[in-house]
């Protein structure tokens, strides 16, 4: 292909994407988001409770609540501030310098509202709205009796009328990033009286904190996730446009993005409930950079009745944090797989062995150093890949030994691709040079390949963890040093083993775009995944020299015999042989 096809066709390509996005909603006066239908919240409010800002009053002012009394809950590797205003929390602040320093640290990123703070409970639902009167109501903070021994370690909330009293009560467990919430709702009426618990958790973002780069998923790309049995239900901003999705869920149901998630653990069967809900100013466009998400993911129970003096009993666990495997494999006692939350794509069994092997390096060999964990993994699959690659190497170095035969086939059949195809092929198949015989072994290393991008691309490990000149291995390389030595190293790898076969302008396509495309990719892709690849790369070309230098060599003859390259003519077939088919144009070696 010549290059202004090429060109020709991108410039169609740009033409039909741009008149998708823009044009296509002016000709037909529709945009490509409908009108998303959520649930409406609807609330019965206690006389005594004043309603969020965003609930406008009847004279149209938005209100002015006040904050409840606070209780700060100071737990394994984080801290807690949990409020009598919804019992939910209100700030949620990782303690670990790594964290502490980010734009991570407070997972509390709602803005002040009592309907959008996690752990907030709820008890009414449909046909299940006598045991409680009202949904929204002050709760009142009792002094924590410390239950595990430990100062700061528990917070009490309870409500009460003449029909109910509702004790809830947030500790710490001492596993890191986890609270318990046990909620009991107590039957003080004379008659049997239904409720309907909800417990609730809450993630606000806006869309210039979504929105990834060229070749990288932004940190803060969010997903809902319901867990029942083996499978994990995932979905993303755009799956919420028909509204809320609910699934039956025996293991948690959560918020999470790339490095940190929100997980609500159940202890018997409910409603995962998740809505990505779009929250629009007047006139908003959804894809606007200031639009905002709010995301709900909500454990639902089936509606309960109490006989008088009865009590219902709820306990849930709630992980926020970083999504660190051995934090995630103790969570909630280990017994819930919360190891799922981290997303390792369609190469997750491969991806999941890699991640193995690089905590193993990173603790046994590497002395805690992550990025020295990454240069010596990437050694060790090298040396165990060698044997794929062989095959592909050997193929690659018969190539490039018929290179002065190539090249007479394409100056001698410049002007007829066919006659050069035959030429070609019958010049291979003297030599036993396969240039296809390469292939399988790169295909089978693929999987290895895009499960060491993935491990690289979503562990939490490498977030504002320093390596050489780099602040964060999660964070490209703000010097742009190493987009600069990884494309540098592409051409020379490309220019010591250049791909036989190709016309001059595919040479160039390789030899120059290719690294050109790396280079512009990994000024957004994170370094830790540009250390894998310039290490990659200078092992590569250190293996590609030292077998040109040592490796087996050929004499560029078949069989002991010269080449010839000639034009099969008329004439040929006066000597007889095969050649007198051969009509005038076609070729023999």
């Amino acid at each position: 292909m010549d290059r202004n096809t090429l060109l020709r066709w991108a410039l169609i390509a740009v033409a039909v994407l741009v008149f998708m996005k823009w044009g296509l909603p002016h000709l037909t006066g529709k945009s490509d988001h409908e009108t998303q239908p959520v649930p409406p919240e609807v609330y019965v409010n206690a006389p005594d409770f004043v309603p969020d800002r965003v609930d406008m009053s009847t004279d149209g002012r938005p209100y002015n609540p006040p904050e409840g009394e606070l209780c700060a809950i100071k737990g394994n590797r984080f801290e807690a501030t949990l409020s009598s205003r919804a019992a939910g929390i209100t700030h949620y602040k990782l303690l670990d310098p790594q964290y502490a320093s980010s734009e991570a640290s407070d997972l509390s990123t709602t803005p002040d509202h009592e309907r959008w703070r996690s752990l907030r409970t709820l008890f009414r639902g449909q046909g299940a709205d006598d045991q409680v009167q009202y949904d929204r109501f002050n709760w009142k903070l009792e002094k924590s009796e410390n239950p595990n021994g430990r100062a700061n370690s528990a917070c009490t909330f309870t409500y009460a009328d003449n029909a109910v009293r509702i004790v809830k009560t947030v500790t710490t467990d001492g596993r890191p990033f986890e609270l318990e919430i046990e909620t009991k709702v107590t039957n003080l009426s004379d008659a049997p009286k239904k409720h309907r618990f909800e417990i609730e958790q809450f993630a606000f973002r806006r869309n210039k904190e979504t929105k990834g780069n060229l070749g990288r998923v932004s940190p803060f790309m969010t997903s809902l996730e319901c867990a029942n049995g083996k499978n994990v239900e995932r979905k993303s901003r755009d799956d919420f446009k028909k509204g809320l999705i609910s699934e039956p869920v025996d293991r948690f149901a959560a918020i999470s993005n790339t490095y940190f998630a929100q997980a609500l653990v159940v202890d018997t069967e409910a409603r995962c409930e998740l809505l990505a809900e779009d929250w629009l100013a007047p006139g908003q466009n959804r894809d606007d950079d200031d639009a905002a998400t709010v995301y709900h993911a909500n454990l639902v129970y089936a509606p309960k009745e109490l006989g008088p003096g009865a009590t219902a009993t709820y306990r849930n666990v709630a992980f926020g944090g970083p999504k660190e495997r051995d934090a995630l494999a103790h969570a909630a006692g280990g017994q819930k797989g919360l190891g799922d939350l981290i997303n390792l794509g369609f190469f997750s069994v491969v991806a999941k062995v890699l991640v193995d092997i690089l905590l193993f390096f990173h603790d046994k060999i590497t002395v805690g150093n992550w990025g020295l964990a990454i240069i010596v993994m990437t050694l060790c699959l090298r040396i165990l890949l060698f044997p794929l690659t062989w095959k592909s190497i050997k193929s690659s170095l018969g190539m490039s030994r018929l290179k002065p035969e190539i090249d007479a086939l394409n100056a001698k059949f410049a002007d007829d691709p066919q006659a050069k195809n035959m030429a070609m092929m019958e010049l291979w198949k003297k030599h036993g040079v396969n240039p296809f015989g390469g292939c399988l072994p790169q295909i089978v290393q693929m999987p290895i390949w895009f499960a060491m991008y993935t491990t690289l691309q979503t562990a939490v490990e490498m977030y504002h963890t320093k390596f050489l000149w780099f602040n964060d291995l999660s964070a490209p390389d703000k010097l742009f040093v190493l987009p600069v030595l990884i494309g540098v190293l592409y051409v020379i790898q490309t220019k010591i083993m250049p791909q036989q076969g190709m016309d001059p302008m595919q040479q160039k396509m390789m030899t120059y775009l290719m690294p050109a495309v790396f280079t512009v990719m990994m000024l957004f892709l994170p370094a830790a995944l540009g250390v894998y690849m310039l290490t990659n790369s200078a092992l590569g070309i250190t293996q590609q020299l030292a077998i040109k230098q040592f490796g087996p060599r050929t004499s560029g003859t078949a069989k002991g015999k010269d080449i010839e390259v000639r034009e099969a003519s008329k004439s040929s077939g006066a000597s007889g042989g095969a050649g007198s088919n051969l009509r005038k144009g076609k070729a023999r070696v």
